[in-house]
């Protein structure tokens, strides 16, 4: 308790290194995940998760690519993200990476795949100078970018598998448009533009877009949910910034919620109740694990600093931090693709230096569960006195 209360007031260590301002806790996290990855993490995580070898690689990344954004070119570590991202993107573009997804959907291996790994080399490419990339990797984004433009024409939500689909994977495919747009010759706000107006007339009851819909008529099959909202915010960000802020608003009314004087993000809107699963992780008084963790991004992208702040100092205290002269993991390292939702949301926190917000009330209800836990063990451990018993003999 003394620890959960010490490290609610966390502060990332940044340094500078010649005009660089270096996130050293970030840089730790992410060399603790590169290790991991070198042990087959990714392998590991496909095991306990469906898409668990394309996620963890998709954010470790990204999260380098935001380490790198405001970092100089010729720095040491800009190079050394340069090689990661493109290790990364090897590891995605493989038959290995490829596998778990089917090639004979409309969109070919399904919209989940097709949204991480064409949104991630849109962002490696944004960070190699136009004569540094390689033309194979240009001509695959561009004709992937080709494939969902094709594709969304068709079906809002693209399947991910066979008869079932997400929207947070086809907000990826969009916000990979997006990224052609800026980096190539525009082609695709048009695409866009029809595709939001399909969005908006197919709302949940609560004005969201919803967590699954069936593929073949868009119409939502599960309502919002934190950790699926948490995620397409960031990215519905970069396709239409006004509309997102609108569904921000909804999503903060419903989801943003406080527990023992923390704040943290539900797993499903407040009034509704559930328990945790593969998208969720852990669903804790009705926080969701994989919803705070995303959403300390979700956050920051929309200016909330305080609640983004709250979020990340809660997620550094109960995740377990061990931290190393080099590196930096959570949960003992169990879990690694935990520790690639934590640095991939800490990746965003740019120029975050702002006053911790109180934790006075989680520190007055911490007193009195310290007291109990001590006259636990005082009892525990008191010595008892002999006492005398009587036989009965049952005749």
């Amino acid at each position: 308790m003394l620890f959960l209360n010490f490290k609610v007031y966390y502060t990332p260590e940044t340094t500078v290194a010649a005009s660089d301002t270096i996130r050293v806790d970030l840089l730790k996290q992410l060399r603790g995940l590169k290790g991991a990855l070198q042990d087959n993490a990714d392998v590991k995580m496909q095991r306990l998760y469906p898409e668990g070898y394309l996620f963890i690689n998709a954010l470790y990344g990204l999260a380098w690519c935001n380490f790198m954004t405001d970092l100089s070119s010729d720095s040491d570590y800009f190079k050394e993200g340069t090689a990661e991202l493109q290790k990364t993107w090897n590891k995605i573009d493989s038959d290995l990476g490829r596998s778990p997804f089917n090639e004979e959907l409309p969109l070919h291996y399904g919209a989940f795949y097709t949204g991480w790994s064409t949104y991630f080399l849109g962002r490696k490419l944004s960070l190699e100078h136009p004569s540094k990339r390689k033309e194979t990797e240009v001509a695959h984004f561009k004709q992937q970018c080709n494939s969902i433009a094709a594709s969304v024409k068709e079906r809002i939500y693209p399947a991910s598998y066979y008869g079932r689909a997400w929207p947070a994977d086809a907000i990826l495919c969009l916000a990979a448009l997006s990224w052609h747009d800026k980096l190539f010759e525009p082609r695709y706000a048009d695409v866009r533009k029809d595709w939001l107006d399909k969005v908006k007339n197919s709302l949940d009851a609560r004005g969201l877009i919803p967590h699954a819909v069936n593929p073949s008529t868009g119409k939502s099959v599960e309502s919002a949910r934190g950790s699926s909202q948490a995620l397409m915010l960031i990215f519905l960000r970069e396709i239409d910034e006004p509309f997102a802020r609108q569904q921000f608003s909804i999503f903060q009314a419903n989801f943003v919620d406080s527990k023992l004087g923390l704040i943290g993000i539900r797993e499903y809107p407040k009034g509704d109740m559930g328990i945790g699963d593969v998208d969720s992780g852990p669903v804790i008084l009705q926080i969701g694990a994989a919803a705070s963790f995303v959403g300390m991004q979700t956050m920051y992208a929309f200016g909330d600093r305080e609640h983004g702040i709250a979020l990340r100092n809660g997620v550094e205290a109960f995740a377990l931090p061990w931290e190393g002269e080099d590196q930096k993991v959570y949960l003992f390292g169990w879990l690694p693709v935990a520790d690639a939702f934590i640095a991939w949301g800490h990746s965003a926190e740019h120029g975050l230096h702002e006053p911790t917000p109180s934790f006075m009330v989680f520190h007055m209800i911490s007193v009195p569960i310290c007291i109990a836990l001590a006259a636990f063990i005082w009892i525990m451990l008191k010595p008892k006195k002999p006492t005398s018993h009587v036989l009965h003999i049952p005749w």
